[in-house]
């Protein structure tokens, strides 16, 4: 999984990959039973337990952990599912380029 560590580089991958806030989709849900993922932070956490606030096509999510790391991860399969780690930012990185991004 890559660290984002440039919030400009967290700009472009947050405009070109396609996320949005979770309320344009007010139905989207991260509730995989029993589905985990690697966070930033190094541990791993259940999807359904972890707070989210983007969302992207075709299934992905950026979670939000308690120990201040973001994590962007794609949920594949139908039947049975499997969670990809995409990529993960410290939250300081995010509130940056959420600073850049406005004043664009």
């Amino acid at each position: 999984m890559k660290e984002i560590t440039n919030p400009n580089d967290l700009v472009k991958e947050l405009l070109t990959g396609g996320w949005h806030p979770k309320s344009a989709n007010p139905m989207a849900s991260s509730d995989y039973m029993g589905l985990n993922y690697k966070c930033g932070c190094g541990d791993h956490h259940a999807l359904r337990d972890t707070s989210f606030i983007l969302i992207g096509t075709p299934v992905k999510f950026l979670f939000n952990c308690h120990n201040d790391y973001l994590t962007a991860v794609k949920v594949k399969g139908f039947f049975s599912q499997k969670s990809i780690e995409l990529w993960t930012c410290k939250n300081q990185v995010y509130l940056e380029a959420a600073k850049i991004a406005e004043e664009s």
